[in-house]
């Protein structure tokens, strides 16, 4: 997971990277310690957070689009094999910075399963939390 591998660098930055994840409190932990043992991840398993931050759901295409089938064998070559997913398959991802007061500085919302920001597009933006 990128974001796992950059936490030093977020860190440097004086970013602290929290995870939302659907599964229960014991598949969330499993996939933390696989992917992103160094993270904090909350379980949301009834999407209340997905709700306020009004992340959409996708359809049957964006999910299986060409791009998405892409981005998952490169996934897969770099060694991270996706287990059975847990939850809302057709949620919709988002990645959000939230100053100390509260007020979200920067959203975006995915427009596929496997779309995100990079790394360096998400440390980029640090001048926007001051």
């Amino acid at each position: 997971m990128q974001l796992h591998s950059a936490q030093g660098e977020f860190e440097e930055a004086g970013l602290q990277i929290i995870l939302v994840g659907m599964g229960r409190p014991e598949q969330s932990e499993e996939f933390r310690k696989r992917f992103a043992p160094s993270l904090t991840l909350i379980c949301d398993p009834d999407k209340s957070l997905y709700q306020a931050f009004n992340l959409g759901r996708g359809s049957l295409y964006g999910m299986a689009s060409p791009s998405v089938l892409i981005r998952g064998l490169r996934a897969m070559s770099r060694g991270n094999v996706p287990g059975m997913p847990q939850g809302d398959v057709m949620q919709m991802p988002g990645v959000f910075m939230i100053d100390t007061d509260g007020t979200i500085r920067y959203s975006y919302y995915a427009k596929d399963a496997s779309d995100h920001p990079s790394v360096e597009e998400l440390l980029g933006l640090k001048a926007l939390l001051n």
